[in-house]
């Protein structure tokens, strides 16, 4: 003691400062070893079945530590038959639990329980049925046993809305193991989507699936819940719980062989792995995560599910109870940011203060504001934002009406293609399964030929059947089919006139080779034809037979090879069972090509498509196209694939299911960019076959009209809001509008675009003189326009070069117009109705120039002069001026019927067309100025115009300008001709119309073509002066063209060339 008490401060310190170490290692020691287990809350999670990936969420969650971060040690509990997750936690027994809608109608979960989340976002529940049952509707369950699990009221609802009373049926211990089904113990059982039909699909057993959701009953699935006094006394622990959870389901589905290993190693090895990922495949289907958040749920949607308990009598009110929605704070306010009336009222808010601003801003750059646009400013900002806030609700309200419709639509089309794909084979089935019993009843009859006649009526009596035949154990085999192209091509043998095929093949009788007896019919039972051949063929080798004989249920093949024609086939099998011993099969085949039809016939909209595939190979099955789904290629069967047939929508639809494991989505066509509907569903029952029916619609098959409200609701308020602002315009630019008509006028008049309204004349006195002198000038300019071509006068303004004397060489296309007998005519016409039919004349022909881009030259009497290719050039000129001629014509034709009905007499037009090196340009005095064409080429085309008397024709053209634009248009050779002032002869035409042209102005008459083709024969022995032949393709001509003027002159001009 002494030695202690003697030991100096610093020492004393230094003691002291090492027994406070030590105690502090000692108690790090200790509450590190303890603080964890005390950190920990322990709480249990039950499940609502057995382990599987169905709760795969749960398992990754406690593997990866996400529970335990969260400071959480969770005690996963495996439920079964007897056990009521829901249940359990209402009562206390667990924490958290795995429960189904039924916490609307349960009272006890209803009063006790809180769904934190949604995980399944459609219920997986299902009823299954094996094929053999004869059950194909949810209707006929009456009265058949049923292995039932709990909680299951999506099921109660669809046998309630089908007329089944569910506490009526027969129940059945649910054991959970689907072979009960098969050894008979029950007639149907509830069993899971993403569960039992993998089984089924294993073995190969033809199985129906009635889904509640294809009956409109689309419930939630499994819900992760709790109870009100876990979230009242424990909020954090519920919170933690939930999202430990949610991102627990988010890593299972991104890594489900992982947990598919977790799940046997650590949960339940009952399971394979491949039954496993099925599992999980067909899980994230039901999860919908790349549509939906994990754990999202909607009040709306709650509510839908209770109103269908309320129509179903299982609940009295829809009314939700309080909190039953577990709702952190983060999830309330994105809830309230969704409501489009707060984001349109922020809109009004930033639309004032950016006006604000603007007008600020505004302000300092030019001082003070004008009235009128303080004004405008104001109105804008008043009323502007008032009716975007309009729009926007209008359009969010509408577009939801258009999804919630689209849903609606697009669960009818998985329905339609259902049904669709229940009549291509559920006849079939049932066909063969009433020639099974007749074979049951008595084998050895279908070894006589009186049995043919059944098989004719079981043939006939479904138009998709291509070959009905019975096999038998002992090898017997017979068969009726129908000759189609396919068989034809594949045997020459066959009778041209055979539309009906019989054939048998006798038992064996210790060899393998045998004959096959073929019979062929051209009406039934007329006999055209018949042979024997050798074959080697048994029936009783192929995979198809020994499935039904292993089954003895209905059995679909292929699709594979016929072995008649080597064109692939769907092979529908039914047993033939007697006495409990198989004694054979009967069969039908069904051809691509048949299922082709099928599919075009069964559309779920005027423009879908429906496809039938193979998911698993990725093949298509059928396609409504024949040409693009299935074909041979060098002897070998080639089938299109999903991800390579020529047909875009599918290929990317495809690849968007693949991408995000989603059965219904929209999305953008590749092809013409219109909004596709896709809809992916299992075949019914799948009939031992992992087919899918791919329905793709265009969403305006279904929703334009509700779409094209959507728009004209959108126009509507774009275009109130528009007349607003015009409004709010017209008052604040009162004041300008006469200056900005001035500046308008004298654009127009820059351009030669004449206005010929009146503008309003201003009150201010300068404004109105100005007004008064832009309207002299334009009237003084426009009258000079209809004397000078419009062109010049455009480049005088344009430029600004005054007019000088001067032309130029170009290539340019003439045209002449005269009337036929105006001479006389304008003796018999008084004066003025004579120049009224005139200027109507004149109008018309130079509308169709001007209409053709040509330009009037001059008025000669009764003539037109007109040119193309001056002052603008253009490279189709030539074209233009055939246009202008017969348009001309046309209209002509036209106004003279109307005058004939009128009682007018009428004006007959004669045009003459050519086109040749010319000059063109500014001609006369230093005083008076005229803008022509001067040349050869002018006289030629004058020329052409007086010819046209001669042969009796309308349009009369040179050979220039067939050699120019000769196959653009349909013309036929007159002869040579040699005009006055030119000394060589050449080739004249008559223009009878623009080739491929649908204008009725343009194009030629009908038989134009056949008239020119005999013309030119007639024309070709005419120059070689072959008088003789050349009178004889006249007379051809005459005689299907009695009235054709050219054949007339023609053959009176080789009559005296014959005669000479």
């Amino acid at each position: 003691m002494s030695a202690g008490l003697d030991m100096s401060a610093p020492q004393m310190l230094r003691h002291g400062r090492d027994v406070l170490f030590a105690l502090c290692l000692m108690a790090g020691l200790v509450f590190g070893r303890v603080t964890p287990a005390l950190a920990l809350e322990q709480v249990s999670l039950q499940l609502k079945w057995k382990h599987q990936f169905q709760f795969a969420g749960y398992y990754a969650a406690v593997e990866q530590g996400f529970y335990r971060d969260n400071g959480l040690d969770v005690s996963v509990r495996e439920g079964g038959p007897g056990i009521d997750a829901g249940l359990e936690v209402a009562k206390g027994a667990a924490d958290f639990g795995v429960c189904t809608t039924s916490v609307l109608v349960n009272s006890a979960e209803r009063a006790n329980n809180v769904v934190l989340a949604v995980i399944f976002q459609h219920s997986a529940a299902i009823i299954l049925v094996l094929h053999r049952a004869g059950i194909h509707a949810v209707s006929e369950l009456k009265g058949h046993a049923l292995m039932d699990a709990p909680g299951s009221d999506d099921i109660a609802a669809m046998l309630k809305h089908e007329g089944v009373s569910y506490a009526d049926l027969p129940r059945i211990t649910h054991s959970g193991n689907p072979r009960d089904l098969l050894s008979g113990r029950a007639d149907a059982m509830v069993a899971y989507s993403t569960n039992e039909p993998y089984l089924f699909e294993e073995y190969g057993t033809p199985y129906m699936a009635f889904s509640p959701r294809a009956y409109g009953f689309d419930f939630y699935g499994d819900n992760l819940c709790t109870s009100r006094r876990q979230i009242v006394e424990h909020p954090e622990r519920a919170a933690a719980f939930r999202a430990a959870s949610l991102k627990g389901w988010a890593y299972a589905l991104a890594h489900k062989e992982e947990i598919a290993d977790l799940i046997r190693r650590k949960y339940s090895a009952q399971k394979s792995q491949k039954a496993l990922l099925f599992e999980a495949t067909r899980t994230e289907l039901l999860i919908e995560p790349h549509l939906t958040a994990i754990g999202h749920q909607s009040t709306a949607r709650w509510n839908a599910i209770a109103r269908a308990y309320v129509d179903l009598g299982m609940l009295r009110e829809a009314k939700l109870a309080e909190g039953l929605i577990y709702a952190s704070d983060d999830e309330t306010w994105r809830s309230q940011m969704r409501d489009p009336r707060v984001w349109a009222f922020l809109a009004v808010v930033v639309a004032i203060l950016l006006g604000r601003i603007l007008y600020r801003r505004i302000a300092r750059a030019v001082g003070a504001l004008r009235l009128s646009a303080a004004m405008s400013g104001l109105f804008v900002l008043l009323s502007i934002p008032a009716l975007i806030f309009i729009l926007a609700y209008n359009y969010w309200q509408n577009s939801a009406t258009i999804n919630a419709t689209l849903n609606d639509v697009v669960a009818k089309t998985r329905r339609a293609s259902m049904d669709d794909a229940r009549s291509l084979i559920n006849p079939v089935a049932a066909t063969l399964e009433l020639l099974a019993s007749f074979a049951a009843e008595d084998p050895e009859a279908f070894k006589k030929e009186e049995s043919r006649e059944l098989l004719f009526k079981a043939l006939t009596s479904a138009p998709q059947i291509d070959a009905v035949y019975v096999s038998l154990e002992d090898g017997y085999h017979r068969v009726v089919t129908r000759i189609d192209d396919d068989r034809r091509r594949s045997d020459p043998k066959i009778p041209a006139t055979a539309n009906w095929h019989s054939a048998y093949i006798d038992s064996f009788s210790g060899s393998p080779r045998r004959v096959r007896h073929r019979t062929f019919y051209d009406t039934w039972p007329h006999v055209v034809g018949n042979y024997d051949l050798p074959t080697i063929e048994d029936i009783r080798t192929l995979a198809g037979y020994q499935a039904a004989k292993d089954s003895r249920a209905l059995i679909i093949e292929g699709p594979r090879p016929n072995p008649d024609t080597g064109f692939p086939v769907i092979i529908l099998r039914v047993p033939v069972v007697k006495d409990d011993a198989f004694v054979g099969c009967a069969s039908a085949n069904i051809t691509l090509n048949v299922l082709s039809q099928f599919l075009t016939s069964h559309r779920a909209s005027p423009h879908s498509t429906t496809v039938i595939a193979n998911p698993t190979e990725g093949t298509i099955i059928a396609y409504p196209d024949p040409k693009k789904g299935v074909r041979l290629e060098n002897d070998r069967l080639e089938m299109a694939r999903l991800d390579t047939i020529d047909d875009g929508n599918v290929r990317e639809a495809h690849r968007l299911q693949s991408d995000t494991n989603r059965d219904d989505f929209l999305f953008r066509s590749p092809q013409g960019g219109e909004e596709i509907s896709a809809s992916f569903a299992r075949v019914p029952g799948s009939f031992g076959k992992p087919w899918e029916v791919i329905t793709l619609t265009p969403t305006d098959d279904f929703i334009g009209t509700l779409k094209r409200t959507n728009k004209q609701m959108v126009a509507l308020i774009v275009a109130l809001t528009g007349i607003e602002l015009l409004l709010i315009y017209f008052f604040s630019r009162r004041l300008s509008r006469p200056i900005e008509c001035v500046s308008r006028d004298l654009r127009s008049v820059e351009d030669l675009t004449f206005s010929y309204g009146v503008a309003t004349p201003s009150k201010i006195k300068e404004i109105k003189e100005l007004q008064a002198a832009v309207k002299l000038f334009e009237t003084s300019l426009r009258s000079f326009s209809s004397f000078v071509p419009m062109g010049i006068v455009r480049n005088l303004i344009k430029t600004g070069t005054p007019l000088t004397l001067g032309v130029e060489q170009r290539f340019m296309t003439m045209l002449f117009t005269d009337l036929k007998d105006f001479s006389t005519l304008s003796e018999q016409m008084a004066p003025n109705d004579l120049l009224a039919q005139l200027s109507h004349y004149f109008e018309v022909v130079s509308q169709a120039i001007a209409e053709e881009s040509g330009t009037v030259d001059k008025f000669i009497g009764d003539g037109i002069m007109a040119f193309w290719g001056a002052p603008v050039h253009r490279d189709d000129d030539v074209l233009r001026g055939c246009c202008g001629a017969m348009r001309a014509t046309r209209r002509m034709e036209q106004l003279n019927a109307d005058w004939s009905k009128q009682g007018r007499p009428s004006l007959h037009l004669r045009v003459g067309l050519h086109c040749a090196e010319v000059l063109v340009g500014n001609v006369g005095s230093s005083e008076r100025l005229s803008y022509t064409v001067m040349g050869d080429g002018v006289n030629v085309a004058a020329r052409l115009e007086g010819i046209n008397k001669n042969f009796g024709t309308t349009i009369c053209i040179s050979d220039s300008v067939v050699e120019a634009v000769g196959p653009e248009i349909v013309a036929r050779p007159i002869r040579k001709v040699q005009v006055k002032g030119r000394k060589r002869e050449f080739m004249i035409y008559e223009l009878l119309g623009i080739r491929a042209s649908d204008d009725p102005e343009l194009k030629a008459r009908d038989n134009a073509t056949r008239l020119c083709d005999l013309t030119w024969e007639a024309s070709l022995h005419f120059e070689r002066s072959e008088f003789d032949q050349a009178a004889r393709r006249y007379e051809d001509i005459l005689t299907a063209f009695p009235d054709d003027p050219v054949a007339k002159s023609l053959l009176a001009m080789c009559s005296a060339k014959a005669s000479a």
